[in-house]
């Protein structure tokens, strides 16, 4: 693990290590340095690149897989569609046109995405405006304020989906706010009952995938393995829900890959434009990552006739100093 960073200016980045006279994949291969800044589910980063002169494919990294917490691999293809957003989005930037094909080899599932590039293209300006926030975003786990979002955030909020296939709500209303906080309790309860959830969450942090002090991850790794946390994750977990003034949930209309593709990079957008606007955010996905609870779940929910992909809490809160770190470029390459 290494920690970006984030404060370099992005022209910088491409000066230092990718200098005049290189050849055509090493001058795409810049715009990976910010694909591998987005979010992904536990920090994992489970993505693979391949770079040629003039296309980028994106696959799965099943080495970095969450088999108890991830079973389904939803979050998985979401994580890789979050990665694949912000390298569009750093085409955009810097005057890239692209065609963008999601699973182009049938007999390889984990080959998720195939851009290929044209110097000089059309910019997206939608894509491109959100590209100083990728070095913004981080999750968010403090707790939050309570101050109201104004209807003009949300508004832009909503202008992320994009896709037709793609829908969020974003709810404000308490009571439906402390159905969800049950529903939240339950599934920690579920998790941190069982010992191969915990097994599995210390190793990554064992991994230093959050950030902290190597001593640290090594205590954590000892108390989630091996000691029954359930209470304290799961009243930690109660306080700070309730403490958003928002709930956020994304849907689409299918939970096919590809759906769930799209999904992760509409959450990206939405990431990056409450980075903007100066909004914290962090992923609830506990309720998503236990089968009885995500089936309760989606029977009390707005709209029941859509597959929920993703939740996530929404406000205003003191941003964290540090961002998690990020694996170097080259181990994520094929």
């Amino acid at each position: 693990m290494i920690k970006y960073d984030y404060k370099v200016s992005a022209w910088r980045v491409v000066e230092r290590n990718f200098p005049a006279g290189r050849d055509a994949a090493q001058k795409l291969a810049f715009l990976l340095r910010y694909a591998i800044l987005a979010p992904s589910v536990h920090n994992t980063q489970p993505w693979k690149f391949a770079v040629s002169d003039d296309q980028i494919s994106v696959y799965i990294n099943t080495d970095r897989w969450l088999p108890v917490a991830d079973a389904d691999q939803r979050e998985l293809h979401i994580s890789l569609g979050c990665a694949l957003e912000n390298l569009l989005i750093a085409a955009d930037h810097f005057g890239y046109g692209y065609e963008l094909a999601y699973f182009p080899d049938p007999e390889n599932p984990k080959k998720v995405a195939a851009v290929r590039f044209a110097p000089d293209g059309q910019q997206s300006t939608f894509r491109s405006s959100l590209f100083d926030a990728i070095f913004l975003r981080h999750t968010n786990h403090r707790p939050y304020d309570g101050c109201e979002i104004p209807a003009e955030a949300h508004q832009r909020l909503q202008e992320c989906c994009g896709d037709s296939d793609i829908a969020l709500d974003l709810i404000a209303d308490i009571k439906i706010q402390r159905q969800v906080d049950v529903l939240i309790n339950h599934a920690d309860a579920i998790q941190f009952a069982n010992p191969a959830f915990r097994k599995e969450l210390g190793y990554w942090i064992d991994q230093g995938v959050f950030g902290t002090p190597w001593l640290i991850s090594k205590l954590n790794h000892l108390a989630v393995g091996f000691l029954d946390v359930t209470e304290r994750a799961v009243k930690a977990d109660s306080e700070v829900l309730l403490g958003a003034p928002v709930l956020g949930l994304l849907y689409s209309q299918t939970d096919a890959r590809l759906a769930q593709i799209k999904a992760g990079q509409a959450l990206e957008r939405i990431f990056l434009t409450s980075a903007a606007l100066g909004l914290s955010i962090e992923p609830r996905s506990q309720i998503l990552e236990t089968p009885p609870i995500k089936a309760d779940l989606a029977r009390s929910l707005p709209r029941s006739d859509m597959i929920l992909q993703a939740a996530f809490r929404l406000g205003y809160g003191k941003p964290g100093t540090t961002h998690t770190p990020r694996r170097p470029l080259e181990e994520c390459m094929l």
